[in-house]
């Protein structure tokens, strides 16, 4: 089974609907999220290395180099699953940010995963989420690339990684979920910035379960989602969501 669109964490706006908001969590970046994934951010600069992948972003471009034999955990014997979602024309959920709103106009969405295992992640992920994303994903690639138009009808041009590796153990489950992105004038300088990375942590069952999200950029807003009970008013940028439920964020004082 194949996941839609919105099991990648891209949500269409007249998609988005119901339920939740639980649990307190730690500061996201006091906890390890998932093994096996390391970022190195500056303030335009990002570099992302997982298993079998190294992604770059700057303003000059967004590189990914994926060595297949390597991706996840090819043990499984599951395959590397690729898609490319077309976006321009789509009605898709603006980006609010600090220094304006853009609206997706051109663009893509490509996207590269395996599934590690066919499993249930815990509460608070919900089941609406289960059955549109029915896999662990160790991990899961996304760029995105395009034009956006801010409200002045000004056209910027974009650039976001959508990351997510999660792990799942006969004793544990970890997720690390970062997406980063930039927008970028006609000058080529960055008017705005992604900077959000949600880490999860708990027993495999969802025991102690402690996640948060740790927010550096100038892009940020809440929405309710798609999966049913127990996925409002998540944290998103535009038609992207970090952990699909409620939870709380950090703004690092240095950043």
């Amino acid at each position: 089974m194949r996941p839609g669109i919105s099991a990648m964490r891209i949500t269409v706006t007249a998609l988005t609907a119901l339920a939740v908001g639980l649990l307190p969590a730690t500061a996201a970046h006091a906890q390890p999220g998932a093994p096996g994934l390391k970022i190195k951010e500056s303030r335009f600069h990002v570099k992302a290395i997982g298993p079998g992948f190294v992604l770059k972003l700057s303003p000059g471009g967004l590189d990914v180099r994926i060595d297949e034999e390597r991706f996840g955990d090819p043990a499984t014997g599951n395959p590397i699953e690729r898609q490319t979602i077309d976006l321009t024309g789509r009605t898709l959920r603006p980006f609010e940010c600090r220094n304006g709103t853009y609206t997706i106009k051109t663009g893509t969405f490509k996207r590269t995963w395996r599934v590690s295992q066919f499993a249930k992640r815990p509460l608070p992920y919900t089941d609406g989420f289960a059955a549109s994303a029915p896999g662990i994903f160790t991990p899961f690639v996304g760029e995105l690339e395009g034009t956006v138009t801010d409200a002045d009808g000004r056209t910027l041009r974009f650039l976001i990684s959508d990351l997510v590796q999660e792990v799942l153990t006969p004793e544990s489950f970890a997720a690390t979920a970062p997406i980063h992105g930039l927008f970028i004038d006609e000058h080529g300088r960055v008017r705005d910035r992604i900077s959000l990375i949600g880490r999860f942590n708990s027993g495999r069952d969802g025991q102690n379960a402690v996640y948060g999200i740790e927010d550096r950029g100038t892009c940020r807003q809440i929405a309710d989602l798609p999966f049913g009970p127990g996925s409002e008013r998540a944290v998103v940028t535009g038609p992207l969501f970090v952990l699909p439920f409620s939870a709380p964020v950090t703004e690092p004082k240095h950043h």
